[in-house]
């Protein structure tokens, strides 16, 4: 059966390190299509909560530098204003990925109400293969943005290894370990994407193979230090995961 998935992924983390997280992705595969949104959020004060919904949500519109969004299913509305050039990439046979703003200016209105002002990133994947046919064993991503710099990185492990760093947009050959520095880490998002999932789409693994809906996913927020020849220390905040993909 035919595959597709086109997901945007955008975030925002405040100074204080408040962090907002939405998702906006539309699946077809064989007769089922559907498209659904979600946001996560993380403060200090109340923790972590999740909203999903699989009402119609219009996709971000881009303009020049700046990205909006208006979401009413799920109760937010920003703009994104980019720091940084984006890049995009075919990581492999049937995966486009675009770095649609790695670093940005984020303005977002978030469901009680309250503005939250800080530093994001966008970027929309896209999928012509199911993501359990792909050839992957462990999957690192990240994002890192300062006042000044930013960085992405992606790494897969398996049978076709990817590793690819971002500097301000650009590609750079170097490790990311080797400049950047995490610490403070909290966890934003622990468990099987199928958990997840379920509480999106009913029967999912009814629907899906084991090997998706097993997906191991690890999502942290942490302090970051970018360390760079050419700059002085840049501090900021960072989102990064691991996903493992069951035997």
């Amino acid at each position: 059966m035919s595959f597709s998935l086109r997901k945007w992924y955008l975030d925002c983390i405040a100074e204080d390190g408040e962090v907002a997280v939405a998702y906006c992705a539309e699946l077809r595969w064989g007769a089922l299509a559907l498209r659904y949104a979600s946001l996560l959020q993380l403060d200090d004060a109340q923790g972590t909560r999740v909203r999903s919904t699989l009402r119609a949500c219009p996709e971000p519109e881009l303009a020049g530098q700046r990205l909006s969004w208006v979401t009413p299913a799920l109760g937010i509305s920003g703009t994104w204003d980019a720091r940084a050039s984006a890049f995009s990439a075919e990581l492999s046979e049937g995966v486009r990925w675009e770095c649609v703003q790695p670093r940005s200016q984020v303005e977002l209105l978030l469901p009680d109400g309250r503005i939250l002002l800080g530093l994001g990133y966008v970027e929309i994947l896209t999928l012509t293969i199911p993501p359990w046919r792909l050839p992957i064993r462990e999957l690192r991503w990240g994002r890192f943005a300062g006042a000044e710099h930013g960085a992405v990185w992606i790494e897969w492990l398996g049978p076709h290894p990817v590793n690819l760093v971002l500097i301000d947009g650009a590609p750079a050959e170097l490790s990311i370990d080797g400049v950047l520095r995490l610490s403070e880490s909290r966890v934003l998002r622990s468990g099987r994407i199928g958990e997840t999932a379920l509480s999106i789409i009913p029967d999912l693994e009814k629907v899906f193979p084991g090997r998706i809906v097993g997906l191991e996913e690890t999502k942290w927020r942490s302090r970051g230090a970018l360390t760079l020849a050419s700059a002085p220390v840049e501090n900021g905040w960072a989102i990064h995961e691991v996903v493992r993909w069951p035997p």
